[in-house]
């Protein structure tokens, strides 16, 4: 997961509810429009704490992010015609 740019969305969508807010007071649905910037408000303040334990457990996050690294095989496959075996070794280096 990118968390850069997911919380990116997520600040966009906010961005989306106050323009919503905005359009619903301009058109005189007064309390349609409070009541989702109050949601909005409350939102962002939610972002912002998500935001910050990101940045406060990022190693953490990284590590766990991380590929699981699997088993490197270097071989030969003599599963050609008439021949009926396969040599593969692992490499741990």
């Amino acid at each position: 997961m990118n968390l850069d740019t997911t919380m990116h969305s997520l600040y966009l969508v906010k961005a989306r509810f106050d323009y919503l807010a905005k359009q619903l007071e301009q058109s005189g649905h007064r309390m349609a429009a409070e009541e989702l910037k109050r949601e909005a408000h409350h939102f962002g303040c939610q972002l912002t704490q998500i935001e910050s334990v990101l940045d406060e457990y990022r190693v953490d996050i990284a590590a766990v992010q991380l590929p699981i690294e699997l088993p490197r095989f270097v071989g030969v496959d003599m599963a050609a015609v008439g021949c009926k075996r396969t040599v593969v070794q692992e490499v741990t280096a």
